[in-house]
């Protein structure tokens, strides 16, 4: 899921493809950035996997404008994970959400678990570099956080702190202050025995938050499946699981994993892309469509390749900026109570884009951008040479696309005449 030692050059800084969009580098010098949000004041917040030091994860501000790059957070745990391939990929801060001052953030499997002696195995880790890795926290940031002009630290020892189950305060030369407090803390791992490895375990990867009202959402790329957690008591749950499929072809094993790679909320629905594990068949992957009433499932956008990430095309602006949550845990959205028919849900007739890793994972091949007028209709092609892409976000008052490309550590950003 990271750069599987591809070694692709930015080949590009700015160019123009059919439909008259321009796309260009907007940012770099970024840490492994894994997903992108909008925030207040013309902002961007991207989290960052850091770098093969332990505990280098952070969080970053990107201006939408100019592309510059402060740091919000650092410090935060991370460290190299084998399961991004034989050489090790950092894995730190994944998903994020914001609601209003509110943050919450997934931290990865990080070194929780290293290669059990074969292929296909895993042991856990007796002493891994963070004792948060593959949990759920929560971040009460200051007013005016977009623009402050000095960033926050956290500590090992604040990481210990927060595993005991203290509050942390985190104050930056300013003065200013950030509350972080851990949500839940999920396992790292789960038995999974096999006839020649009794003691094998199969980690665990959270990678995706979503919220809704007084409940968290993680799509988890290891257990292939969505945890429900409640944001005011820890408690979790498997809120559906997606079974592995039958592999088509002659490489690899007789399954293929679904590996969620993230996941979005449009009303009483989640949108979950599948980037699909090895051997990362073309055409294969696809994007679910999961209810929050009743936790069913079904396919909602077929026919794709290593699935990253999906956007509806909506005006939303700086959306995060107007959300608000009460003392209750209930969202608002613009002072009013967010339910579920006060939003567009999918099948309406509404326009996505899809964000595709690779076309050819085992080729190393580019990854690709595309834009489907409704769910069923055939896509377009807009981007077809972006390097590892991971997540997207969109400038609702003037269209513009910000990728971000875990590899090189860039933003690309995408502008429509």
């Amino acid at each position: 899921m990271k750069s599987f030692a591809f070694a692709l050059a930015i080949s590009f800084l700015t160019f123009t493809v059919a439909g008259g969009q321009t796309a260009m580098v907007h940012t770099i010098g970024l840490n492994a950035p894994n997903k992108i949000i909008n925030a207040p004041a013309h902002s961007m917040i991207v989290s960052e996997a850091g770098t093969t030091m332990p505990n280098t994860g952070r969080l970053s501000i990107v201006d939408r404008f100019s592309g510059a790059r402060h740091t919000l957070i650092s410090g935060l745990p991370s460290a190299v994970s084998f399961l991004g391939g034989p050489a090790g990929d950092p894995d730190g801060p994944s998903g994020i959400a914001l609601q209003g001052n509110r943050l919450w953030m997934t931290i990865g499997v990080g070194d929780s678990v290293v290669p059990g002696g074969g292929p296909g195995l895993e042991t856990p880790n007796p002493t891994p570099s963070s004792p948060l890795f593959d949990s759920v926290l929560e971040l009460t940031l200051p007013g005016g956080f977009a623009t402050l002009d000095s960033g926050f630290v956290l500590t090992a020892a604040q990481q210990l702190l927060l595993n005991s189950g203290a509050t942390v305060t985190l104050r930056n030369a300013e003065d200013r202050s950030i509350t972080i407090r851990l949500v839940a803390d999920l396992p790292n791992w789960r038995p999974a025995p096999r006839p020649d490895a009794p003691n094998n375990v199969k980690a665990s990867h959270l990678y995706g938050v979503e919220v809704w009202n007084k409940s968290l959402f993680l799509n988890d790329a290891g257990h292939n499946d969505i945890k429900q957690v409640s944001r005011i008591t820890g408690d979790w749950s498997v809120y559906v699981a997606f079974p592995p499929r039958v592999n088509p072809t002659p490489i690899g094993g007789p399954f293929i994993e679904a590996v969620p790679s993230n996941i979005h909320r449009f009303g009483n629905q989640l949108l979950v892309p599948m980037l699909t594990g090895f051997p990362f068949v073309q055409n294969f992957a696809e994007v679910r469509r999961v209810s929050l009433k009743d936790a069913s499932d079904e396919q909602f956008i077929g026919g794709l390749t290593s699935a990253m990430d999906i956007l509806k095309v909506e005006n939303d602006g700086d959306k995060g900026a107007a959300e608000s949550t009460d003392a209750a845990g209930s969202i608002f959205v613009n002072g009013k109570r967010d339910a579920a028919q006060q939003l567009l849900t999918p099948g309406d007739g509404s326009s996505f884009y899809t964000l595709e890793f690779s076309t050819n994972m085992l080729m190393g091949a580019p990854g690709r951008l595309r834009f489907y007028a409704t769910p069923d209709a055939a896509p377009v092609n807009v981007l077809s040479n972006l390097i590892t892409p991971t997540s997207m976000a969109r400038d609702g008052e003037n269209g513009n696309l910000f990728i971000t490309n875990i590899g090189p550590g860039t933003i690309t950003k995408v502008t429509f005449p």
